[in-house]
């Protein structure tokens, strides 16, 4: 078993870049299907294209993909053989021919791939450091995975201990509180430049985690918030109290009496485009686009009146002193916590003897329910063997990894030659 990841971020290419191999999340379970489980997929979503023949020899046995504002990483581990090239498969996921752009790209390997995704989900590797949402991130990446069946059990332990020790982390040292989000720090930057937001009208594209994080952050800095909610959603959609809401649809006529305009969605669709800004007096008003790819047209920036920032215009400072070592601080946790995922990681050789015999499990059990499902249409009983296969596999080895964590090396060696006759 091996380890493999493959990743672009904001600080080796710009948004432009980024945003052709960033992922919704509709589009990150197709590929999460691709790579794990199913051999030919036909994309329907604007940012993948084509139709991508994948065949289970790349020997992918678990896959996360991870696509947030300022980067996209996928994580995947591999049967011993495999070297798939995954600049290759990310081309083949978005409709891009692989090109140059392939030295913006990083990659890692085993334990250094793991310290990546450690030191990643502490925060230490995002625009603003410590910064309280990427932990979130790999949550919902890895419960995404697992929706769609995606992780096996390397993968599954790296993010659960990836996770744990980002809590660890964030629980013991206070990292400086002053830019904790990008809507935050665009807040900050614009301030820095002189602009005031105390009784000002401030425009909130998007309802989801960025879109409350940035409506917070605008009215704690004075600003009167409003926030675009979806028609069907407008019963049911949470946003912070003391916000205005009105319907997506009347972004535009809202936009006009608009100071600030933040737009922060997951949507693959631009949400304001020039040719819907006609005849609106673009004069000091101010557009932040905090979502990648990109919600708002870059063309909006060129018209004459207004000013668009995006993720690239919000900068990274240089870490102070303070921040430096509390940098240092969380290294040094992280290296503790790691050293529990090397132990795992190093007994990775008995990987394929216990999937064997989770497959035998699930073969077993198949065997034991065939004669129930005879019954059945073709069809109908292929997707119960898939299913039973599947399951029973996945938990005659979650009890066998349950065994080797809870055993002495000896005690579990004797358990397992039990198992297979020996």
């Amino acid at each position: 078993m091996k380890l493999r990841m493959i990743g672009i971020d904001h600080n080796r290419a710009p948004v432009e870049v980024r945003e052709r191999y960033a992922f919704t999340n509709a589009a990150a379970r197709v590929v999460m299907q691709t790579g794990k489980l199913q051999n030919t997929v036909t994309f329907f979503h604007r940012d993948c294209a084509g139709t991508e023949q994948l065949q289970n020899t790349n020997g992918i046995r678990g896959c996360v993909l991870l696509s947030t504002c300022n980067r996209m990483e996928l994580y995947v581990s591999l049967a011993p053989e495999a070297e798939p090239d995954l600049y290759a498969l990310i081309c083949g996921w978005k409709g891009i021919a692989p090109g140059p752009e392939r030295a913006l790209f990083y990659e890692k390997k085993d334990l250094e791939a793991a310290r990546h995704l450690f030191e990643l989900a502490s925060g230490l590797c995002s625009q603003i450091m410590g910064e309280d949402q990427i932990l979130s991130q790999v949550k919902d990446a890895l419960m995404l995975a697992r929706e769609e069946s995606a992780t096996d059990n390397c993968i599954e332990v790296l993010f659960r201990q990836a996770i744990t020790a980002a809590k660890e982390v964030r629980s013991s040292i206070s990292f400086d509180k002053g830019n904790r989000s990008a809507a935050t720090a665009a807040i900050q930057k614009l301030q820095k430049a002189g602009a005031v937001f105390v009784g000002k009208q401030a425009l909130v594209i998007g309802n989801g985690r960025m879109g409350r994080l940035t409506a917070q952050a605008l009215m704690e800095a004075g600003a009167q918030v409003t926030v675009t909610v979806r028609q069907y959603h407008s019963g049911m959609v949470d946003i912070p109290e003391g916000a205005m809401r009105i319907n997506y649809g009347g972004r535009y006529e809202k936009l006009a009496d608009a100071d600030y305009i933040f737009s922060a969605t997951a949507s693959p669709n631009l949400t304001i485009t020039p040719e819907r800004l006609t005849g609106i007096c673009l004069s000091g008003k101010v557009f932040v686009d905090l979502a990648v790819p990109r919600d708002i047209d870059p063309a909006v920036g060129e018209l004459p009146g207004g000013r668009l920032l995006c993720m690239d215009d919000l900068g990274m400072e240089q870490l102070s002193i303070e921040q430096q070592e509390q940098k240092e601080r969380a290294q040094e946790k992280i290296a503790e916590a790691l050293a529990e995922f090397e132990r795992f990681f190093n007994g990775r050789d008995l990987i394929p003897r216990i999937e064997k015999i989770a497959d035998a499990a699930a073969d077993d059990l198949w065997g034991r329910m065939r004669k129930d499902c005879s019954k059945l249409e073709d069809g109908q009983r292929r997707h119960v063997e898939e299913a039973v296969r599947r399951s029973g596999s996945k938990v005659a080895a979650h009890i066998l990894f349950a065994l080797r964590d809870g055993l002495d090396t000896d005690a579990f060696a004797r358990c397992m030659n039990i198992l297979e006759g020996k």
